[in-house]
């Protein structure tokens, strides 16, 4: 039942818009983003860089609520969706924020893929409905494991 709830509340999306998935996890944001790069590497995706904003912050003396972000992909499955358009570089590589809202809940947060036909030329592009189910896939099952475990 109690894995039923957090499922029932990650489903959490977007107050304003469809163009982002916002997510919500138990977890720190530390651990939800220890998970969140152990499931990428698990899936051999690659890692390009993780930020800590907050700690960008501190280094110029001023404060931020936790707040990173994961910069990851696929290059042979983004260079095919940049041949079909190169303005999707500005999505690419992948992107998924871990942060402390307003109420200090642990929230995920990335683009929705599926919104990428309104400022690109996807047409009939197969591999943009993947990205959003891999998306998908790893933000669930990072939200859906105890805080104690990969």
């Amino acid at each position: 039942m109690r894995k039923l709830f957090f499922l029932m509340i990650s489903v959490f999306t977007s107050f304003a818009s469809n163009d982002l998935i916002i997510k919500s996890s138990q977890c720190s944001v530390d651990i939800t983003m220890n998970k969140l790069e152990n499931s990428l590497i698990d899936r051999n995706l690659t890692i390009f860089a993780r930020i800590d904003h907050k700690q960008n912050a501190t280094d110029v003396n001023m404060t931020l609520r936790d707040n990173e972000v994961i910069i990851f992909g696929n290059p042979k499955a983004g260079t095919k969706i940049m041949q079909k358009d190169a303005l999707t570089g500005l999505d690419l590589p992948l992107k998924i924020l871990v942060y402390k809202d307003a109420k200090l809940q642990t929230r995920i947060a990335y683009h929705n893929p599926k919104k990428w036909s309104k400022n690109y030329n996807l047409k009939d592009c197969k591999i943009v409905d993947k990205v959003t189910t891999i998306l998908d896939k790893i933000t669930k099952e990072v939200i859906s494991t105890p805080c104690g475990r990969k």
